[in-house]
């Protein structure tokens, strides 16, 4: 091979090169200088220091809005619990429980199952105090907030299970006339 066909054969490289230090220059900087590895023409390619700093950079960028984002999204948890917690005139905060069935019970062996107004944790039932319910969902001395009255959840029942409520009624003409569904919060 001539003279002259080398450095065609070089210019050809060359081109290619800068083909492809153009189409890649938008993810690095490349550095191209000319050599010889024996006896022949070479192009040596080394991405720059610069590449390198970019990409650092970059890499600290995502990780400073990804912490940011994290920051953000828990403030905004934060703000919706404070938002969920009302707070009563004498301080007391409500946790809301959810929506809740609302039925009534008395003391007649039909609605106590023949336990009378002894509730499941021993205290007597009082009418405008006491309510049953699903002791794995409401613990037993939790106070609770139904329609703007406060209730003690003392005793249980074979039918309330889950977001169901029993409220205590000193007569059965009372007790079997309630039948709603209602928001509850816990008083704490």
């Amino acid at each position: 091979m001539g003279r002259r066909e080398h450095s065609f054969l070089y210019i050809r490289e060359l081109l290619l090169v800068i083909a492809l230090m153009l189409f890649l220059g938008g993810c690095m900087s490349f550095t191209a200088s000319a050599g010889t590895i024996k006896g022949t023409k070479a192009l040596f390619i080394t991405a720059g220091a610069d590449a390198e700093a970019e990409a650092k950079e970059a890499e600290e960028k995502a990780k400073a809005e990804a912490l940011a984002k994290a920051e953000a999204e828990k403030k905004a948890q934060e703000e919706a619990a404070a938002a969920a917690r009302l707070t009563l005139p004498d301080g007391r905060t409500l946790t809301p429980l959810g929506s809740f069935r609302i039925t009534g019970y008395c003391p007649c062996y039909q609605c106590s199952e023949g336990h009378g107004s002894v509730t499941a944790i021993g205290t007597r039932a009082r009418s405008g105090r006491t309510v049953a319910v699903d002791p794995r969902v409401i613990p037993y001395g939790t106070h609770l907030l139904i329609n703007g009255h406060e209730y003690v959840a003392e005793d249980c029942g074979g039918a309330v299970k889950r977001n169901h409520i029993d409220v205590y009624f000193d007569s059965h003409r009372e007790a079997a006339n309630i039948l709603y569904y209602t928001e509850v919060y816990i008083i704490r």
